[in-house]
C-alpha cells in the first residue's frame, strides 16, 4: 500500500467525483425541470400527460385523475410539478378593457338541447355543456385557459343623456302570452324594462339595446310632406305645419315595438335616428294629414286667408293631434300653421281685400294715435302749468316764511335789547344809590369827625380862656420837646416867642346877658 503511485491514487479520486456527478445529473435535471415560473400578469395550464384516458370527445380532464387538458391552471409564483407527469404553458392573462365586455365560449362538455344558444356553469344535474356562457367577464385581468375557453371582446353599451335604451332579449324561453308587445324578464322578446342613460354591460348574444331619443323633435309638413286638402267650397288648399313631440317615458318599449320595423336591423346610420323616422312615417305624418282634411272641409277657402281662422284651425289641429297620438304612445308638445296657400283665383281678391281692411285698420290706429299724442301734448302742458304754479306758489310762501322769519328774528333780538338796556339802567341806578350812600356816609363820618373835633377844640379854647392861649399851648406842646439847648441873645425872632408870654393879657369880656 505504502508503494502505491501518487498520480494513481488522484486518478482513482477522481474517477469517484465524476461517478458522482454524473449520479447527481439526473436529480438537478428532475428539480430544474420540475421548476414553473408564473410571472405577474400570466397564468401556467397544465396538461396532464398520466392517469385515465378520457372519455371519446372530451378534451378537458374533470380532475386530477385524467390525463389531459386540467381546466384550473396555476397562479403567479413558483411551483414545483414531476416533469414526468405534468407540462405546463405559460400564457398572458386575459385582459377586458374598460368599455368592452367579454364573451366566454367553453369548448368542452356536454353538447347543449336544440334551442338553446347559451349555457350557464352547469345544467340541472351538474354537468357542463359547451357553447357560449351567459355570463359575461366586465373589464379587468382573467386566468382563463385558452385551452378550454375562446374569449370574445365587444363594446359596452353606452345610452347617452336624454336616451333610453329598449332591450330586446334574443334568447330565453318563449312568451306565455304571444299576442302582447312586451314580455317579461326571462322570456324571449323586447322587455318592458328600459335602460337609463350610463354604460351597461351586457352579453350581446343575449340581449340587444336600441337607443331611443326621448328629448322633444321637431317634424316639418313641407316639401314632400306637406298636407293639401280640399275646403268646403271645393277649393285646394296647401299647407305647412310644424309639430314638436316626443315619444311618452312610460311607453318608450311598447312604441318600439309597435312603430319600428325590421329597417333598423343592418342599417349604417344611428338605430335611433331610424326609431325617430319610423314613427313620423307611421304615427306623426298619417294623423297630421287625416286631421288637416277633417278640419280644412269644414271651412271656406277665403277663411284660410284670415288670421282668425288659421289660429283657430291650428287649435283644433293640436288639440286633434294630442287626442290621438296620446292614445299610441306619443305626446304633442306643440302644432304650428306656417302657411296656408289657397287657389290663386280666390286668394289674390281676397288678399287684397284683407289688405285694404289692414290698410284702413292701421290707418284708424294711426288717426286713434295721433288723438292720443294731441291729448298728451295738452295733458303734458297742462302738467307743466300746475307744476309752473305750485313752484310759484312754493316761492311766495317760501319768501312769507322767510319775512317772518327774518321780522321774528329781528323783534327778538331787539327784545333782547331792551332788556340789556333795561338791566343796565337798574344797574346804574344802584351803581348811583350805593354812591350817594357811600358818599353821604363819608360825609356824615367827616362832619361827625369835625364836629366832634370841634367840640374838643372848643372845650380846650374855654379851659384856656381863649384861643389864643390855647394856640400857644399848642405850639409849645409840639415844640418844647424838640428843643435841648438855646443859644441867643435877647434879640431876635425867636425871643420874641418867649417874650410874648410874658406881656399883659387884657381881661376877657364879660358874656353877655
Amino acid at each position: 500500500m505504502t508503494g502505491r503511485d501518487p498520480r494513481i491514487t488522484e486518478l482513482l479520486w477522481r474517477l469517484v467525483a465524476s461517478a458522482a456527478m454524473l449520479s447527481l445529473l439526473p436529480v438537478a435535471w428532475f428539480v430544474l425541470a420540475g421548476l414553473v415560473r408564473v410571472d405577474r400578469g400570466q397564468v401556467a395550464l397544465l396538461i396532464k400527460k398520466t392517469g385515465q384516458s378520457l372519455p371519446d370527445g372530451e378534451i378537458a380532464a374533470p380532475n386530477a385523475d385524467f390525463k389531459g387538458i386540467q381546466r384550473d391552471g396555476l397562479s403567479e409564483g413558483w411551483h414545483f410539478l414531476n416533469p414526468y407527469t405534468w407540462e405546463t404553458i405559460v400564457v398572458d392573462q386575459m385582459e377586458v378593457p374598460v368599455g368592452q365586455v367579454g364573451v366566454k365560449t367553453r369548448l368542452f362538455g356536454k353538447p347543449p338541447p336544440a334551442g338553446r344558444a347559451l349555457v350557464g356553469k352547469e345544467d340541472g344535474t351538474g354537468e357542463v355543456m359547451k357553447g357560449i356562457e351567459r355570463e359575461i367577464l366586465t373589464p379587468g385581468r382573467y386566468a382563463i385557459n385558452t385551452l378550454l375557453y375562446r374569449v370574445e371582446l365587444s363594446d359596452a353599451v353606452t345610452i347617452a343623456p336624454g336616451y333610453v335604451g329598449v332591450v330586446t332579449r334574443v334568447t330565453g324561453e318563449e312568451p306565455k302570452e304571444p299576442n302582447v308587445f312586451v314580455v317579461r324578464e326571462n322570456e324571449r322578446g323586447v322587455l318592458e324594462k328600459t335602460l337609463d342613460a350610463g354604460t351597461h354591460y351586457l352579453n350581446p348574444y343575449d340581449l340587444r339595446v336600441c337607443p331611443v331619443d326621448l328629448r322633444s323633435h321637431r317634424f316639418d309638413m313641407m316639401d314632400k310632406n306637406v298636407v293639401s286638402f280640399l275646403s268646403k267650397d271645393g277649393f285646394q288648399i296647401t299647407m305647412e305645419a310644424s309639430v314638436e313631440w316626443k315619444i311618452d317615458p312610460e311607453r318608450v318599449a311598447t312604441v318600439y315595438v309597435e312603430y319600428v320595423d325590421s329597417r333598423i336591423m343592418g342599417q349604417g346610420s344611428n338605430p335611433g335616428d331610424m326609431v325617430i323616422q319610423c314613427i313620423v312615417e307611421k304615427v306623426l305624418l298619417p294623423n297630421a294629414r287625416a286631421l288637416s282634411r277633417i278640419e280644412g272641409s269644414r271651412h271656406q277657402a277665403r277663411d284660410f286667408i284670415s288670421g282668425e281662422t288659421r289660429q283657430q284651425f291650428q287649435k283644433q289641429m293640436f288639440e286633434g293631434l294630442r287626442s290621438v297620438c296620446a292614445s299610441q304612445g306619443i305626446q304633442i308638445l306643440s302644432a304650428l300653421v306656417r302657411k296656408t296657400e289657397p287657389p290663386k283665383a280666390i286668394a289674390d281678391p281676397i288678399r287684397e281685400r284683407e289688405i285694404a281692411i289692414r290698410q284702413r285698420e292701421k290707418l284708424q290706429q294711426e288717426m286713434e294715435r295721433e288723438k292720443q299724442q294731441k291729448q298728451l301734448a295738452m295733458t303734458m302742458k297742462l302738467q307743466e302749468r300746475v307744476k309752473a304754479i305750485n313752484m310759484a306758489q312754493a316761492d311766495v310762501s317760501v319768501s312769507i316764511f322767510e319775512a317772518k322769519r327774518k321780522k321774528d328774528v329781528a323783534l327778538i333780538g331787539a327784545s333782547r335789547k331792551l332788556d340789556v338796556a333795561r338791566l343796565e339802567l337798574e344797574a346804574a341806578r344802584n351803581q348811583a344809590a350805593a354812591k350817594l350812600s357811600a358818599g353821604k356816609a363819608a360825609a356824615d363820618v367827616v362832619r361827625l369827625k369835625n364836629s366832634a373835633e370841634a367840640s374838643g377844640i372848643r372845650a380846650a379854647r374855654a379851659a384856656f380862656g381863649d384861643g389864643e392861649q390855647y394856640a400857644r399851648f399848642l405850639f409849645l406842646s409840639k415844640v418844647a420837646p424838640a428843643i435841648q439847648q438855646v443859644i441867643s441873645n435877647t434879640e431876635g425872632p425867636f425871643v420874641d416867642v418867649f417874650r410874648a408870654f410874658t406881656a399883659a393879657k387884657p381881661a376877657p369880656a364879660a358874656p353877655a346877658r
